[in-house]
């Protein structure tokens, strides 16, 4: 499991069946056993042999009982992927479902400027990733030689604010 704490999923109802979906570092992810009913697989595992390293997770997830439970996540192209293999005849609305309701519902509600969320700005000709968190730009330290040994790059405390404003975001 990863090291977030206290995440709690966002409740969604289809046809009466429950999915809970949230947000991890800006990615949509979906409870596997949910999105599994939602699909009528019996063997939500059976999925997760389908699916790459990269579209599965397993996390705690913050119950309503106020107690943490270990669920396997999908990610939002784990999702897709699922609706590929294992469509039914709903497949396209629970896509469109997913896709124009659910996801920009997490997104909206994550709208939060004291969460950390990642951008990418462009100085010059090249692009700069960096952490968005409590009113800062973050850099990754390891980024930082790259950074230091640009032409342009800033060499004194005046002349990082003159970088800093050649930054414009994507």
């Amino acid at each position: 499991m990863h090291g977030h704490t206290q995440l709690a999923p966002h409740y969604f109802f289809r046809q009466q069946r429950l999915l809970r979906a949230l947000l991890i570092d800006d990615q949509a992810w979906f409870v596997l056993d949910d999105f599994s009913r939602l699909l009528d697989l019996p063997c939500p595992e059976q999925l997760l042999t389908r699916l790459d390293d990269d579209q599965a997770r397993q996390e705690a997830l913050h119950t309503e009982r106020g107690e943490d439970e270990a669920q396997w996540l999908i990610s939002e192209s784990g999702a897709y992927a699922a609706l590929i293999y294992y469509q039914q005849g709903d497949g396209g609305d629970l896509r469109r479902w997913l896709s124009g309701e659910v996801v920009p519902e997490l997104r909206s509600a994550a709208d939060d400027s004291d969460m950390p969320r990642h951008v990418k700005l462009r100085w010059e000709r090249q692009v700069v990733h960096m952490l968005d968190w409590q009113g800062k730009l973050w850099v990754n330290f390891s980024e930082m030689p790259d950074l230091l040994q640009r032409r342009d790059g800033p060499t004194t405390p005046l002349d990082w604010r003159r970088w800093l404003r050649k930054l414009r975001p994507l």
